[in-house]
């Protein structure tokens, strides 16, 4: 309840941006809070027998391990890309003020 109340207070206050860490942190404890509630259970069912627990969820070590060198190629590409983006559209932008003037007086914004 204490995440809920600092998004609440933080918006009175016009801080979004602490509205929105608030938010994030409510979040993140809910979750975790299932989480450790539920710890060996992954998927609980009305029959145990039929639950999926961590031990019967996880891969096989062979799928780990593709899994983990597919993941490190991703990130890498992933970043890779990010920074390429980045750099590509990185400096100030200059806005012309009298299209800008027109523009609006024409509607387009």
């Amino acid at each position: 309840m204490a995440g809920l109340a600092g998004v609440i207070f933080k918006l009175r206050k016009r801080d979004e941006r602490k509205a929105f860490f608030a938010s994030c942190a409510y979040l993140t404890g809910m979750l975790t809070s299932v989480v450790f509630g539920v710890y060996p259970m992954v998927l609980p069912a009305r029959n145990p027998a039929y639950s999926l627990t961590v031990t019967t969820a996880k891969a096989g070590a062979y799928g780990l391990k593709v899994g983990l060198v597919w993941w490190a190629l991703g990130m890498t590409l992933a970043a890779g890309y990010f920074t390429f983006v980045y750099r590509s559209f990185a400096g100030k932008v200059v806005v012309d003020k009298t299209r800008m003037a027109t523009a609006i007086d024409a509607g387009l914004f």
